[in-house]
């Protein structure tokens, strides 16, 4: 990939854990969405991504491809497989098929595998657990399925262990984590202790060598309170087997939400990547049915901008517990987007503009 379009997003200064530089964006667009199913290439969210040898693999995820969700549309699931090498753009084949059309689960890389844990289609909420082999003609595979149906979660790897953390459990908001140890003869899940707070659905994780981290979510109003939508996250200790709360998201003193945004481990393994998410208190006022800042009627039908998206790609120092807000480009803005490692650049792949609106934009940086 020539260097112009690979500018280092952790750079020197991020390998070491410590701020990194300021500079231009070096973000670039690489190619959209793939059209090998119809209505895919109008772009989709909360699709499956992984990369394995230099390329880039992408599966599932939905959008409402002939009716706007803002006028009653019928969201659809994508079930085709497709890679590209990636390199100044993207040039897309067909890799394989999943089982069933689906979006909504949680999507990690073990080696060459792409690890697809839950999720939903049209019909129902999913306990299914694939494992991808990349390296293999995208020859699909099961894992020991879910305890309950998970959907709407997040998921990360550390070394061997497999986590899957919040989402709605058999439908219901959940603080509810799951762990696989992968490199078992015997594979099986084991629910961890739930995480010290009110439901998470659609949170963001990512695990180093010894803690997984969740920041965001959601929690839709119930019994124990109101809506909210989460800014702060919580960490659990794998070798200590315990949870300790973290502080708020912030950027210069503003708590962040990351509800709906995406996370990954950095290259130099203590620093997390994050981008996109909601805006908690535009949010939350929908999601707790007051709509305060809006008519309910008005709601799906602003501009992108009145969503106020988060716009900030955000580096977490787990040394020293600290944020630092990398860049602002409009680009971020999105919600149900991915977002996967190659060498030192990341790639941010699809997601929604606005509630029911979708991209098909591919990102690199």
């Amino acid at each position: 990939m020539k260097k112009s379009i690979s500018l280092l997003l952790m750079g020197a200064a991020l390998l070491g854990c410590i701020n990194s530089p300021k500079s231009a964006s070096a973000l670039k667009e690489i190619g959209t969405m793939p059209s090998f199913e119809r209505g895919y290439e109008q772009g989709v969210s909360a699709c499956y991504a992984a990369v394995h040898n230099d390329t880039l693999y992408i599966a599932g995820g939905c959008n409402f491809p002939e009716t706007p969700a803002a006028q009653g549309g019928s969201k659809r699931y994508y079930k085709g497989i497709y890679k590209a090498a990636i390199g100044d753009t993207l040039h897309w084949e067909k890799a394989g098929t999943l089982p069933t059309a689906s979006a909504y689960g949680a999507s990690t890389q073990y080696g060459s595998h792409l690890i697809i844990v839950g999720g939903m289609n049209t019909d129902e909420a999913l306990t299914t657990v694939l494992s991808i082999d990349m390296a293999n003609g995208c020859k699909s595979d099961t894992l020991p399925s879910l305890p309950c149906s998970i959907e709407n979660c997040a998921g990360a790897i550390s070394q061997d262990l497999l986590f899957v953390t919040g989402g709605n459990c058999n439908g219901k908001p959940s603080n509810r984590t799951f762990m696989l140890n992968l490199g078992d003869s015997i594979k099986r899940w084991e629910e961890l202790p739930p995480m010290p707070s009110r439901a998470r659905v659609q949170p963001v994780c990512a695990a180093t060598n010894d803690a997984l981290y969740v920041w965001g979510g959601f929690t839709p109003s119930d019994s124990t309170g109101r809506a909210h939508t989460h800014t702060d996250g919580v960490c659990y200790n794998i070798n200590e087997k315990r949870w300790t709360a973290l502080p708020d998201v912030t950027d210069n003193d503003t708590p962040v939400s990351l509800s709906g945004g995406t996370a990954i481990l950095a290259t130099d393994e203590c620093s997390i990547v994050a981008a996109g998410g909601v805006n908690s208190e535009i949010f939350t006022d929908a999601i707790s049915g007051r709509y305060q800042l809006i008519k309910k009627e008005d709601y799906m039908h602003q501009k992108p901008e009145w969503y106020r998206f988060n716009q900030r790609l955000m580096l977490y120092n787990t040394t020293n517990g600290k944020w630092e807000t990398v860049e602002r480009n409009t680009s971020f803005a999105r919600a149900g987007a991915i977002m996967v490692r190659h060498n030192d650049n990341i790639l941010y792949i699809g997601g929604e503009l606005k509630p029911g609106i979708r991209t098909p934009q591919i990102h690199i940086r």
